[in-house]
Parts: structure tokens; C-alpha cells; sequence
């Protein structure tokens, strides 16, 4: 039996990186793995909130977690967990190549090469800006960055526990979400002014002629509303992934993204013309592409129940802890 600990995981973005494989454990314990709050453990699972501070400058935060890590690695060998939003490895692999863990694990990555291009705050989607941010990443850096095997999807599981009834869709395309960001910083730089133009970018490019909702509403009322939208669209955030994305597929609405090939997520069920139709991330092509899914009546593609089934979770880490020299589970 593999004995796994992981350090302060309900401290703040600890908890929502740990929830799922918490919420799982009695499987994980099937296969050989045990999660442990005992100091005898084989491996150190360590979450952002202990290695990651975007209060402080990143050279402040690169410092403070790369020495805590030292620290809480002292007695043996730990994986860096980093459950920020994005793509963006700003903070987490400063602190993974100032130190040594196993595997420096996030939700999403880019393709590797992708990395050396700089954009702001390490946003691929951003662009350049005052916060620029690039990595040229090495062999090593490469084979310790894994994939967490899990993403928001996870945790939407609810809306899918049962088939929902089609309803008459009378409504051409929801469009609410939060689009003003309150002011907030990161490392220092400003970072909710690149959030909320892209998002209100979608209702400043909306065609009227659509018959459209923007208004925000209670819940509930959203999710009828949705529910009763031919299309939805679900801009990026802090992160590539939104909640919205899989409220949209369990409501059997058409969802509309910005485009996401050159993100990789597992599972990934973002399959461009299938599962999601992409749009450029300035909203240019946005009208154009609603247009041609209602006039050709595209149906919904619902792919959630296969992909999102905990066994994939499990054998992810399965596969990751045997392939460990002198791992052995059962």
C-alpha cells in the first residue's frame, strides 16, 4: 500500500485541488493507494496555498514558497500541486526548479514549446502587457510536469446524474455571466482590467438581431433560461476552464469558446465542432459562428458521462505511482 499525505488540504485554494481525489479516496484505497494524515507516508502531496503567494512580487513568492517547500520535503519526497486557474506556470515553476520535487502538477498546461512566447502574467490569451512572462522549459522541467487528471468538469458531476428533458428552445443565446471584475492584483500587477474587457467584449460584439439574454439573474432562473437557449457562450476567466462550460453541455444548449487546442486538460472534452464550437478570443468571428450553428440546427454532442468516469481519475494516478522506481501498488 502507497501511503500519500496531503499537507493543509482545506487551506484556501488547497482544498478545491485536493476536493476531488479526497471525495474519491475509498477507490484510490482499492488500487493501493492510502491517503494518510500520519507523518509515515511515502509521498508529500503539497497544494499552492504553501508554495504560492500572489500577494507578494513574484520574486517575494518564488522565495517564500521555495523555501517552505525545503522545509516540508525535509523528510522525504513531495509533488508540488499548483491549482491556480490558467495555464500559466507563474510562481510554480520558479519554486519547482528551486527545489525537487517529483512532479510540479496543474489542471491544464500548454504545449510545452508555447511557453517561450511572453504574454502577460503568463496568460497565454492575454497577449503581451506590463507583466510579460516566458519559459524556455528544459528536458527536465518537461518530464516533471504532469497533468492532474482532473479539471472544473469534476465537479459538476450533479448536473449530469440524470438525462434532462429537452424543453423548446425559444431563446437564440445566453450571454450571462459576471463581466466586471473587482480590482485585484497579482504580484503586484493589476490583473482583473484584461478579464473584464474580454468579457464584455462578447456584449459590446453581439449581434441584436439574436434574440439574446445578458441580464444577470438569480440561479436558478439562469439555469432555466439556459436550459432554454439553442446557444451559450462561456468566455475565459482567470483560466481557460469555466463552471459555465459544463452547465451549458448538461443543459443540452450549443456551447461557444474561445478556441482551446492548444490547451491540455485531462480529460479534455473540448473537441472543436463536436462538444464546443470555438470563436477567436477578441469575439471578431463571434456572430458569424452563431449564425451558422442555428442555421444549421447543430444538436448537442454529450460526451461528460464517458469521459468524466472516476476510473479514469484513478488509473491516472495509478499509472503515475507505479511508474515511481521502488513503487510498488497493488
Amino acid at each position: 500500500m502507497v501511503k500519500i499525505k496531503i499537507h493543509n488540504p482545506k487551506e484556501d485554494r488547497n482544498e478545491p485541488t485536493f476536493r476531488v481525489m479526497l471525495a474519491v479516496q475509498h477507490f484510490f484505497r482499492e488500487i493501493g493507494i492510502d491517503f494518510t494524515t500520519s507523518n509515515d507516508y511515502d509521498y508529500l502531496f503539497i497544494g499552492m496555498n504553501d508554495f504560492m503567494n500572489k500577494k507578494l512580487t513574484l520574486e517575494e513568492s518564488v522565495d517564500w514558497g521555495s523555501e517552505n517547500v525545503e522545509k516540508l520535503g525535509e523528510n522525504g519526497d513531495y509533488f508540488l500541486f499548483d491549482g491556480s486557474d490558467s495555464t500559466s506556470i507563474v510562481g510554480g515553476i520558479e519554486v519547482m526548479r528551486n527545489t525537487n520535487p517529483i512532479h510540479y502538477i496543474k489542471n491544464q498546461f500548454l504545449d510545452f514549446d508555447l511557453y517561450n512566447k511572453p504574454c502577460s502574467f503568463g496568460r497565454w490569451f492575454w497577449g503581451e502587457g506590463e507583466n510579460n512572462q516566458s519559459y524556455n522549459l528544459t528536458e527536465e522541467d518537461r518530464s516533471k510536469m504532469k497533468l492532474s487528471g482532473w479539471n472544473l468538469g469534476h465537479l459538476q458531476g450533479h448536473l449530469f446524474k440524470k438525462d434532462i428533458p429537452r424543453v423548446s428552445k425559444s431563446i437564440d443565446v445566453c450571454a450571462i455571466f459576471q463581466a466586471e471584475h473587482k480590482e485585484n492584483y497579482e504580484h503586484t500587477f493589476r490583473n482583473d482590467i484584461p478579464y473584464t474587457e474580454h468579457r464584455r467584449g462578447v456584449w459590446n460584439t453581439l449581434d441584436k438581431k439574436f434574440n439574446s439574454i445578458t441580464d444577470k439573474l438569480p440561479y436558478q432562473e439562469y439555469i432555466e433560461k439556459l436550459r432554454e437557449s439553442r446557444v451559450a457562450i462561456s468566455p475565459f476567466g482567470m483560466g481557460e476552464i469555466c463552471f459555465r462550460d459544463f452547465e451549458v453541455m448538461a443543459l443540452k444548449s450549443i456551447l461557444i469558446k474561445p478556441g482551446m487546442d492548444i490547451v491540455n486538460t485531462k480529460p479534455n472534452i473540448y473537441i472543436d465542432g463536436e462538444t464546443y464550437h470555438s470563436v477567436f478570443y477578441d469575439w471578431s468571428n463571434l456572430n458569424e459562428v452563431i449564425e451558422s450553428v442555428l442555421d444549421r440546427n447543430v444538436d448537442v454532442v454529450d460526451r461528460y458521462r464517458e469521459m468524466y468516469d472516476t476510473k479514469h481519475l484513478i488509473l491516472h494516478y495509478y499509472e503515475m505511482i507505479k511508474n515511481l522506481s521502488g513503487v510498488e501498488t497493488e
